[in-house]
Protein backbone atom coordinates (compact mmCIF):
# COMPACT_ATOMS: atom_id res chain seq x y z
CA UNK A 1 0.00 0.00 0.00
CA UNK A 2 2.86 2.40 0.77
CA UNK A 3 4.40 1.81 -2.66
CA UNK A 4 1.03 2.07 -4.36
CA UNK A 5 0.44 5.41 -2.61
CA UNK A 6 3.75 6.76 -3.93
CA UNK A 7 2.67 5.84 -7.48
CA UNK A 8 -0.77 7.36 -6.91
CA UNK A 9 0.72 10.64 -5.69
CA UNK A 10 2.95 10.81 -8.74
CA UNK A 11 -0.02 10.24 -11.07
CA UNK A 12 -2.10 12.85 -9.26
CA UNK A 13 0.64 15.42 -9.69
CA UNK A 14 1.24 14.66 -13.37
CA UNK A 15 -2.05 13.58 -14.95
CA UNK A 16 -4.97 15.29 -13.19
CA UNK A 17 -4.75 18.44 -15.31
CA UNK A 18 -4.01 16.75 -18.64
CA UNK A 19 -6.51 17.77 -21.38
CA UNK A 20 -7.89 14.24 -22.05
CA UNK A 21 -8.58 13.75 -18.34
CA UNK A 22 -10.40 17.08 -18.04
CA UNK A 23 -12.34 16.62 -21.29
CA UNK A 24 -13.39 12.98 -20.94
CA UNK A 25 -13.39 12.83 -17.16
CA UNK A 26 -15.12 16.09 -16.26
CA UNK A 27 -16.66 17.95 -19.19
CA UNK A 28 -18.16 15.05 -21.15
CA UNK A 29 -20.52 13.78 -18.41
CA UNK A 30 -21.71 17.33 -17.72
CA UNK A 31 -22.44 18.03 -21.40
CA UNK A 32 -24.17 14.67 -21.83
CA UNK A 33 -26.36 15.32 -18.85
CA UNK A 34 -27.28 18.84 -19.95
CA UNK A 35 -28.10 17.63 -23.46
CA UNK A 36 -30.62 15.10 -22.18
CA UNK A 37 -32.01 16.85 -19.10
CA UNK A 38 -32.46 20.48 -20.21
CA UNK A 39 -36.09 21.67 -20.03
CA UNK A 40 -37.19 18.65 -18.02
CA UNK A 41 -39.03 19.76 -14.90
CA UNK A 42 -37.24 17.65 -12.31
CA UNK A 43 -36.04 18.65 -8.85
CA UNK A 44 -32.44 18.44 -7.71
CA UNK A 45 -32.95 15.12 -5.93
CA UNK A 46 -33.86 13.54 -9.25
CA UNK A 47 -31.10 15.23 -11.25
CA UNK A 48 -27.99 15.31 -9.05
CA UNK A 49 -27.59 11.51 -8.51
CA UNK A 50 -27.41 11.01 -12.28
CA UNK A 51 -24.83 13.78 -12.69
CA UNK A 52 -22.75 12.31 -9.87
CA UNK A 53 -22.98 8.79 -11.30
CA UNK A 54 -21.78 9.86 -14.75
CA UNK A 55 -19.07 12.08 -13.29
CA UNK A 56 -17.58 9.38 -11.09
CA UNK A 57 -17.91 6.86 -13.92
CA UNK A 58 -15.97 8.95 -16.43
CA UNK A 59 -13.48 10.62 -14.09
CA UNK A 60 -12.36 7.49 -12.21
CA UNK A 61 -11.94 5.34 -15.31
CA UNK A 62 -10.32 8.09 -17.42
CA UNK A 63 -7.41 8.87 -15.10
CA UNK A 64 -6.46 5.21 -14.77
CA UNK A 65 -6.86 4.32 -18.42
CA UNK A 66 -4.96 7.40 -19.65
CA UNK A 67 -1.94 7.31 -17.31
CA UNK A 68 -0.58 3.94 -18.45
CA UNK A 69 -0.57 4.69 -22.23
CA UNK A 70 1.15 8.01 -21.51
CA UNK A 71 3.85 6.20 -19.60
CA UNK A 72 4.16 3.57 -22.32
CA UNK A 73 4.76 6.32 -24.87
CA UNK A 74 7.42 7.92 -22.66
CA UNK A 75 9.01 4.53 -21.89
CA UNK A 76 8.61 5.13 -18.16
CA UNK A 77 6.06 2.35 -17.63
CA UNK A 78 8.58 -0.41 -18.42
CA UNK A 79 11.07 1.24 -16.09
CA UNK A 80 8.41 1.28 -13.36
CA UNK A 81 7.78 -2.44 -13.85
CA UNK A 82 11.50 -3.20 -13.36
CA UNK A 83 11.55 -1.37 -10.03
CA UNK A 84 11.28 -3.36 -6.76
CA UNK A 85 7.51 -2.98 -6.83
CA UNK A 86 5.00 -5.69 -7.64
CA UNK A 87 2.70 -5.37 -10.64
CA UNK A 88 -0.26 -5.41 -8.26
CA UNK A 89 1.16 -2.42 -6.37
CA UNK A 90 1.75 -0.53 -9.63
CA UNK A 91 -1.78 -1.10 -10.90
CA UNK A 92 -3.36 -0.45 -7.53
CA UNK A 93 -1.46 2.84 -7.36
CA UNK A 94 -2.83 3.77 -10.78
CA UNK A 95 -6.33 2.83 -9.66
CA UNK A 96 -5.98 4.75 -6.40
CA UNK A 97 -5.24 7.97 -8.31
CA UNK A 98 -8.44 7.42 -10.32
CA UNK A 99 -10.46 6.64 -7.19
CA UNK A 100 -9.47 9.87 -5.44
CA UNK A 101 -10.04 11.94 -8.57
CA UNK A 102 -13.48 10.43 -9.13
CA UNK A 103 -14.62 10.97 -5.54
CA UNK A 104 -13.41 14.59 -5.40
CA UNK A 105 -14.91 15.56 -8.78
CA UNK A 106 -18.25 13.90 -7.99
CA UNK A 107 -18.55 15.95 -4.79
CA UNK A 108 -18.86 19.13 -6.90
CA UNK A 109 -22.40 18.39 -8.23
CA UNK A 110 -23.35 17.20 -4.74
CA UNK A 111 -22.35 20.55 -3.25
CA UNK A 112 -24.23 22.37 -6.01
CA UNK A 113 -27.36 20.39 -5.23
CA UNK A 114 -27.12 20.89 -1.48
CA UNK A 115 -25.99 24.52 -1.36
CA UNK A 116 -27.69 25.99 -4.43
CA UNK A 117 -30.93 23.98 -4.53
CA UNK A 118 -31.34 22.92 -0.91
CA UNK A 119 -31.27 19.24 -1.87
CA UNK A 120 -31.58 16.96 1.15
CA UNK A 121 -29.40 13.88 1.57
CA UNK A 122 -31.39 10.94 2.89
CA UNK A 123 -28.49 8.80 4.18
CA UNK A 124 -25.08 10.46 4.26
CA UNK A 125 -23.26 7.30 5.40
CA UNK A 126 -24.64 5.35 2.44
CA UNK A 127 -23.62 8.18 0.11
CA UNK A 128 -20.01 7.87 1.27
CA UNK A 129 -20.08 4.11 0.67
CA UNK A 130 -21.65 4.65 -2.76
CA UNK A 131 -18.93 7.08 -3.84
CA UNK A 132 -16.06 4.90 -2.61
CA UNK A 133 -17.19 1.53 -3.98
CA UNK A 134 -18.28 3.08 -7.28
CA UNK A 135 -14.97 4.88 -7.72
CA UNK A 136 -13.08 1.66 -6.93
CA UNK A 137 -15.09 -0.30 -9.50
CA UNK A 138 -14.74 2.31 -12.25
CA UNK A 139 -11.03 2.95 -11.61
CA UNK A 140 -10.47 -0.81 -11.87
CA UNK A 141 -12.36 -0.73 -15.16
CA UNK A 142 -9.79 1.84 -16.26
CA UNK A 143 -7.01 -0.61 -15.33
CA UNK A 144 -8.67 -3.21 -17.54
CA UNK A 145 -9.02 -0.76 -20.44
CA UNK A 146 -5.37 0.23 -20.12
CA UNK A 147 -4.33 -3.41 -20.47
CA UNK A 148 -4.68 -2.95 -24.23
CA UNK A 149 -1.06 -2.77 -25.35
CA UNK A 150 -0.87 0.62 -27.05
CA UNK A 151 1.09 3.80 -26.30
CA UNK A 152 -1.70 5.96 -27.77
CA UNK A 153 -3.96 7.73 -25.28
CA UNK A 154 -6.36 8.49 -28.14
CA UNK A 155 -6.83 4.80 -28.91
CA UNK A 156 -7.61 4.04 -25.27
CA UNK A 157 -10.05 6.95 -25.05
CA UNK A 158 -11.84 5.77 -28.19
CA UNK A 159 -12.06 2.22 -26.84
CA UNK A 160 -13.22 3.49 -23.47
CA UNK A 161 -15.98 5.63 -24.95
CA UNK A 162 -17.14 2.76 -27.17
CA UNK A 163 -17.75 0.86 -23.94
CA UNK A 164 -18.82 3.65 -21.59
CA UNK A 165 -21.28 5.59 -23.74
CA UNK A 166 -23.65 2.66 -24.45
CA UNK A 167 -23.58 1.78 -20.74
CA UNK A 168 -24.85 5.26 -19.84
CA UNK A 169 -28.03 4.90 -21.85
CA UNK A 170 -29.05 1.58 -20.28
CA UNK A 171 -28.17 2.45 -16.69
CA UNK A 172 -31.37 4.15 -15.54
CA UNK A 173 -29.97 7.69 -15.53
CA UNK A 174 -32.13 9.05 -18.34
CA UNK A 175 -34.95 6.50 -18.11
CA UNK A 176 -35.65 5.11 -14.60
CA UNK A 177 -35.30 1.35 -14.28
CA UNK A 178 -38.95 1.01 -13.27
CA UNK A 179 -40.01 2.63 -16.55
CA UNK A 180 -37.83 0.48 -18.79
CA UNK A 181 -39.58 -2.18 -20.87
CA UNK A 182 -39.28 -5.75 -19.63
CA UNK A 183 -36.63 -6.55 -22.24
CA UNK A 184 -34.56 -3.50 -21.26
CA UNK A 185 -34.05 -4.31 -17.58
CA UNK A 186 -31.82 -7.37 -18.08
CA UNK A 187 -29.64 -5.21 -20.34
CA UNK A 188 -29.53 -2.48 -17.68
CA UNK A 189 -28.19 -4.90 -15.09
CA UNK A 190 -25.15 -5.54 -17.30
CA UNK A 191 -24.00 -1.96 -16.75
CA UNK A 192 -21.96 -1.27 -13.59
CA UNK A 193 -23.26 2.30 -13.77
CA UNK A 194 -26.76 0.98 -13.05
CA UNK A 195 -25.79 -0.07 -9.54
CA UNK A 196 -23.92 3.17 -8.87
CA UNK A 197 -26.86 5.30 -10.00
CA UNK A 198 -29.33 3.17 -8.03
CA UNK A 199 -27.23 3.44 -4.87
CA UNK A 200 -26.82 7.20 -5.22
CA UNK A 201 -30.58 7.60 -5.70
CA UNK A 202 -31.19 5.60 -2.54
CA UNK A 203 -28.68 7.60 -0.48
CA UNK A 204 -29.89 11.01 -1.68
CA UNK A 205 -33.59 10.72 -2.54
CA UNK A 206 -34.39 7.56 -0.61
CA UNK A 207 -35.74 5.86 -3.73
CA UNK A 208 -34.14 2.92 -5.52
CA UNK A 209 -34.98 -0.09 -7.65
CA UNK A 210 -32.69 -2.58 -5.90
CA UNK A 211 -31.83 -3.05 -2.21
CA UNK A 212 -28.71 -1.05 -1.32
CA UNK A 213 -26.90 -4.19 -0.16
CA UNK A 214 -27.28 -5.68 -3.64
CA UNK A 215 -25.83 -2.56 -5.28
CA UNK A 216 -22.85 -2.54 -2.90
CA UNK A 217 -22.11 -6.26 -3.31
CA UNK A 218 -22.29 -6.06 -7.11
CA UNK A 219 -19.99 -3.02 -7.24
CA UNK A 220 -17.45 -4.70 -4.95
CA UNK A 221 -17.59 -7.85 -7.10
CA UNK A 222 -17.05 -5.79 -10.26
CA UNK A 223 -14.19 -3.94 -8.57
CA UNK A 224 -12.46 -7.24 -7.80
CA UNK A 225 -13.22 -8.73 -11.23
CA UNK A 226 -11.97 -5.72 -13.21
CA UNK A 227 -8.79 -5.47 -11.14
CA UNK A 228 -8.02 -9.20 -11.25
CA UNK A 229 -8.62 -9.53 -14.99
CA UNK A 230 -6.75 -6.32 -15.70
CA UNK A 231 -3.79 -7.46 -13.60
CA UNK A 232 -3.76 -10.81 -15.39
CA UNK A 233 -3.76 -9.19 -18.84
CA UNK A 234 -1.04 -6.73 -17.81
CA UNK A 235 1.05 -9.64 -16.51
CA UNK A 236 0.71 -11.46 -19.82
CA UNK A 237 1.71 -8.31 -21.71
CA UNK A 238 4.71 -7.88 -19.42
CA UNK A 239 5.93 -11.41 -20.24
CA UNK A 240 5.68 -10.71 -23.96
Amino acid sequence: MARAWVIARKDMRIYYLKPPVLIFGVLMPVFLFLAFMIRRNLDASALIPGVMAMTIFFSSSTVTSAAIPWERAQRTYDRLLTAPVSLVAVLWGKALAGILFGVVVSIVPLLVGVLAFGMPVSQAWLLVIALVVSACAFASLGVLLASVSTPSVGNIMMLGNMIRLPLIFVSGIFIPLAELPSWGRPIAFISPLTYCNDLLNHSIAGTAYLPPAVDVVVLIALWAAFLLVGTRVHALSKKR
